[in-house]
């Protein structure tokens, strides 16, 4: 009897429900347990499926997104070359089904962090080598060409750097892609995996085993081994790296100096790493797989050794610090909207209209005002609704992404500690989606000493004791005469959450913290005596109405 071990089965899954057809139709009968066998940056999916003692893998590969023939025609040609690619048991390309051999469960990447071997590496350099041995023909094989490997790199202006990057600065980044452009045409052309490195890469009883091969193409001879050494989930050592690169030199006798082929493969190393910081950014934006932000250090790092290392490359660390240097924003869109109902009944609190504009287009326009385009909105009730108005932002050349919260709105601080990796490692604004306020948030800064900063105006008539007292100017305290209220606008450190990241996924309110914060002098704020509104009733969003009106 089929059993499915996968977490979130409840959810609808339409295509899982189309792999187990499949499965028991292929079987003949529904006796086997399917279990999530790995995540994969791709929109492919792989399972393990066990039966009577033996394992299979199924590979899910929706055929309007992946293409699963290319998978079977390179599958054959590295089995012929004597190169233990998965046995291919069953496929069914009209569904993007495929059944194959099961190589286990140990990466070559586990393996490594387990006990480092530099001799798994010659034998995956081995095996680099043999693929590049293969008798291809041209005909059958995409040309990693011009345009491809200037598309490949476009992905770091598109996803990774700011959408208004200064001209000078995108003219000497040109200048960089084409320089890398012609380092790869000018090598010598062969097969070429294009994504081998320790994840896929298989150790298995006797050899390596290689996976995730579909996109392969013929290019240059230095590219295969750039994306093993260069890993940008495992780096080797200054060491362990020269070792190998004189390896495969040496093995291969190449009929070029070591030291041109050394600058070959370390300008391809800059053209995959460019590609691959804009790809990082990428899953995360568009697919919500953000743990591979955390990958990105890495991947930086060996884009700024090159770049020391080759004068004609040094430009490239001003404009990656253009990365650096974006300020990021959070929109607080997680709440119910319960005191709106029946407004929000099947409409989320920040897609409600205030003069025929949806509220949270008021925070949009504001951070948009102040050349923030890098934004997370936490979603909770009728979050989807929210995905689907703005998208990831394409449309208002903002970069838009989002933290779920769909299992359970986590308040302000849980909601903010859950989207922390998103928002970079300097201090970001977070504003309310249900707050209308014409403050101009290019204003705001983080003072020196400060965790956090605080936008603070007079009492509304429904908070009329306020929240926050200002002394010294700027400091935060709750024992001063004047109180006023926080108007929803702030500017935060990380660290300001340091102490409470072990909150990950647990509800937390904003308070306690502004309270820590405030007895350890950490907490400043400023008072603005201009347009504010918040939204949290049916009553007060008439009232925006009116205001509205009457500035107009």
């Amino acid at each position: 009897m089929f059993m499915s071990i996968i977490k979130n089965s409840n959810m609808l899954d339409p295509r899982l429900d189309s792999l187990q057809d499949y499965l028991e139709a292929f079987f003949g009968d529904a006796d086997y347990v399917l279990s999530k066998a790995s995540d994969d940056a791709s929109f492919r999916r792989y399972f393990r499926i066990e039966r009577a003692n033996t394992t299979f893998i199924a590979m899910d590969a929706p055929p309007d997104k992946e293409n699963t023939k290319a998978f079977l025609h390179i599958d054959k040609l590295l089995r012929s070359a004597n190169i233990h690619a998965p046995k291919i048991i069953d496929s069914d390309l009209k569904n993007g089904f495929l059944l194959t051999e099961d190589l286990g469960n140990q990466t070559l990447l586990q393996a490594q962090k387990d006990s480092f071997d530099i001799n798994l590496y010659k034998k995956a350099i081995d095996v680099v080598i043999q693929m590049q041995e293969i008798q291809i023909d041209l005909n059958d094989h995409i040309p990693y060409d011009a345009s491809i490997l200037n598309a490949e790199m476009q992905l770091l202006v598109d996803w990774y750097l700011p959408k208004d990057l200064d001209i000078d600065l995108k003219n000497a980044l040109n200048r960089i892609f084409d320089l890398l452009t012609q380092n790869a045409l000018n090598q010598k052309q062969v097969f070429v995996h294009r994504d081998y490195h320790s994840r896929n890469l298989m150790i298995t009883d006797d050899d390596l085993g290689v996976i995730d091969f579909q996109d392969g193409v013929i290019g240059p001879i230095s590219y295969d081994l750039v994306s093993l050494l260069k890993d940008a989930y495992f780096e080797l050592s200054s060491d362990n790296l020269n070792t190998l690169l004189h390896y495969y030199y040496d093995k291969k006798q190449l009929d070029i100096g070591f030291d041109v082929f050394e600058k070959q493969f370390d300008l391809m190393g800059l053209q995959r790493h460019l590609k691959v910081l804009g790809i990082f950014q990428r899953l995360s934006i568009r697919d919500g797989k953000h743990q591979y932000l955390g990958d990105i250090p890495l991947v930086k790092k060996y884009v700024l050794n090159v770049a020391d290392k080759y004068p004609e490359l040094s430009g490239i660390k001003s404009i990656l610090q253009t990365a650096d240097n974006q300020m990021h924003a959070m929109i607080l869109a997680a709440g119910r909207g319960e005191r709106m109902m029946p407004l929000t009944k099947n409409t989320p609190k920040p897609l409600i209209k205030l003069n025929n504009k949806p509220l949270i287009d008021f925070a949009i326009s504001s951070l948009k005002k102040a050349n923030i385009n890098n934004v997370v909105i936490n979603t909770a009730y009728l979050g989807e609704k929210i995905h689907s108005y703005l998208g990831h932002g394409e449309s208002l050349e903002m970069r838009i992404q989002y933290s779920d919260e769909s299992s359970g709105a986590l308040e302000t601080a849980g909601g903010i500690i859950k989207a922390l990796p998103l928002l970079g490692d300097k201090p970001f604004i977070v504003v309310n989606s249900d707050v209308v306020c014409d403050y101009d948030l290019k204003n705001l800064k983080l003072p020196m000493g400060s965790l956090a900063h605080l936008v603070l105006i007079d009492n509304p008539e429904h908070n009329k004791n306020g929240d926050f007292s200002l002394i010294n100017e700027h400091q935060v305290t709750t024992a001063g005469h004047n109180s006023y209220t926080f108007s929803g606008i702030g500017i935060y450190h990380p660290n300001f959450f340091k102490a409470h990241k072990s909150n990950q996924g647990i509800k937390l309110p904003l308070y306690p913290l502004l309270k820590e914060a405030m007895v350890n002098n950490q907490l400043t704020g400023e008072y603005y005596d201009g347009a504010w509104q918040d939204v949290g009733t049916p009553e007060r969003l008439e009232q925006a109405k009116n205001q509205l009106k009457l500035d107009n």
